[in-house]
């Protein structure tokens, strides 16, 4: 085996190492003790590859994020039928993934909701193309759908983001860090899509 090859494969070996301790203990409770100890990986070898706990953090980060979002970038292009079911197929599909991937799930609830305040800025930029698909699919949606004189697509929007900026502040409060990572999520989810069904299309009934 080439050094290079060799190189690589301890390489990844320590990211899913990482990925598995960050997933279950999230940025604060994990220790790269527990890496080496857990998983008979020398503590040299980490750092001959890694710089430190944080580096090795973010790039677990990363791969979560890009790996939930080249999944929901496939499911997006698959979404058809009313809005109402083109939303609810779309947030099924984030639960879903991370039902089938727990090893990203701990690591995507604890970037989201529970950020070291430290790495904050460079989280928010290594989740950007996620939040940016997600814009996507609801512009995408409105386009769609016939709006109210007075309104556009970029205002809803732009209100929008602005609103779930409140939402996700708030709920970071609510939620804390009791409970499991699938309970959190689930959560945020359901309460979401609750906000975005009100968004578009109110709380009277019109019926009555």
């Amino acid at each position: 085996m080439k050094q290079e090859e060799k190189s690589a494969r301890s390489r990844q070996r320590i990211l899913e190492a990482a990925m598995e301790e960050f997933s279950q203990k999230g940025y604060e409770g994990a220790s790269l003790n527990s890496v080496w100890a857990k998983k008979g990986i020398s503590k040299g070898i980490i750092y001959h590859h890694f710089k430190d706990k944080d580096e090795l953090y973010l790039l677990c980060v990363e791969s979560c994020f890009q790996a939930v979002t080249s999944h929901l970038q496939a499911v997006s292009k698959t979404l058809t039928g009313a809005a109402k079911d083109q939303l609810q197929d779309y947030f099924d599909a984030r639960i879903g993934f991370f039902a089938d991937n727990p090893r990203y799930l701990g690591i995507f609830v604890d970037a989201s909701f529970h950020p070291p305040e430290k790495l904050r800025s460079e989280i928010s930029r290594l989740r950007e193309p996620f939040d940016t698909l997600n814009i996507s699919v609801l512009t995408e949606l409105l386009k769609s759908q016939p709006l109210r004189q007075g309104l556009s697509v970029d205002l809803v929007v732009t209100d929008f983001r602005m609103y779930m900026d409140y939402f996700n502040v708030h709920f970071k409060t609510l939620c804390g860090k009791s409970g499991s990572s699938l309970d959190i999520l689930r959560k945020h989810e359901e309460l979401c899509h609750r906000q975005l069904d009100i968004l578009l299309y109110g709380v009277l009934d019109k019926e009555k």
